[in-house]
């Protein structure tokens, strides 16, 4: 393998890039390097890739365009260390016939974790009690305001990658699932997890617990808005990891001022939020800095397992794992 890793030799750049990464990716063949503490251009690109027959990318990097196509003509893998292809393809690359392998998988695990993380966290209203603790050495009341997750009807919107693995870490806990999703539901998964599949209002209608997981694309943008936060019943956790412009946040903030419901949010419309946006004085909402995954420690993993699968199809011909299709891609975020 001949692979140009334009990931830039930065703090960034570390946490993909680890001593061991560099030391297996130099094992692994030939590798030529970004060097800088920056993203390069496309131009700079298209000057050193050569003969490169694999493209090694995160966050930033340059597209895999018609300039660099043209100056790659060994080109075979697109490897990206994060999630969404969206702003690293392009139809002269799918032409070619070049392949994608994207970290997608690993970040959906993480996100499930963290989601997992948000709701109990969320029930438990440990921010709070936390906080009124540390801050007014407030001691516990004789009848805590608090919730579990046993039991709990939970509702899903979209059955992606993340909600496949958040399904799989919620069994434990013996949850009825309402998901929503324009494709059908395997009838396995919802033997397997307790699955029913549902209409978007049934959703926000009988659900104690709602988390968003749909990709923001042209057909997405405000999926949910007043109507469907209109229907949350009182009392119910609303929470978005997926990203900020699925929802209408003035809509949500409107809402929420009402106090019926609770809401966890990890993304937001703009980010970060500007500093008069009604979020930060809802005592009803749980605010994060989009940190619902992945962790930063995942990241070197992500970086050995698809450099070390980029290798075997390269040098061996064996079969992708995590590969991206050009109909998969059409359904992923555009950022």
């Amino acid at each position: 393998m001949k692979a140009f890793i334009c990931v830039p030799n930065n703090e960034v750049g570390r946490t993909y890039f680890t001593d061991e990464n560099i030391a297996l990716a130099n094992s692994l063949g030939h590798m030529v390097w970004n060097e800088s503490d920056h993203h390069m251009t496309t131009e700079e690109i298209a000057e050193k890739i050569g003969d490169c027959d694999t493209y090694v990318t995160i966050w930033g990097s340059p597209r895999l365009d018609e300039k660099i196509l043209a100056k790659a003509p060994n080109i075979k893998l697109l490897t990206h260390l994060c999630g969404t292809v969206v702003p690293f393809v392009s139809d002269a690359m799918w032409e070619r016939g070049i392949k994608v392998i994207t970290g997608n998988w690993h970040f959906a695990d993480s996100v499930a974790e963290g989601t997992i993380g948000y709701i109990l966290s969320a029930q438990r209203d440990i921010p709070g009690f936390s906080s009124r603790f540390k801050n007014e050495h407030q001691w516990k009341p004789t009848v805590p305001n608090n919730a579990g997750l046993f039991g709990k009807t939970v509702g899903l919107v979209s059955y992606g990658a993340i909600a496949k693995a958040l399904v799989k870490l919620l069994k434990p806990f013996r949850v009825k699932l309402l998901v929503y999703d324009i494709v059908p539901i395997p009838e396995e998964d919802k033997k397997e997890y307790n699955i029913t599949q549902v209409s978007l209002e049934t959703v926000f209608t009988e659900s104690d617990i709602i988390s968003v997981h749909t990709p923001l694309n042209p057909h997405t943008h405000h999926l949910i808005g007043k109507e469907l936060f209109s229907l949350i019943k009182p009392g119910a956790l609303f929470l978005n990891t997926a990203r900020g412009g699925v929802l209408n946040q003035a809509e949500l903030e409107d809402e929420l001022e009402k106090g019926r419901f609770r809401a966890f949010l990890d993304v937001y419309e703009q980010e970060p939020p500007p500093p008069d946006c009604r979020l930060f004085n809802l005592p009803n909402v749980t605010m994060m800095p989009h940190m619902g995954g992945p962790t930063i420690d995942l990241r070197q993993y992500i970086a050995r397992d698809l450099l070390l699968e980029s290798a075997a199809f390269i040098d061996r011909g064996e079969p992708l794992q995590h590969e991206v299709s050009r109909e998969m891609a059409a359904q992923m975020s555009n950022s």
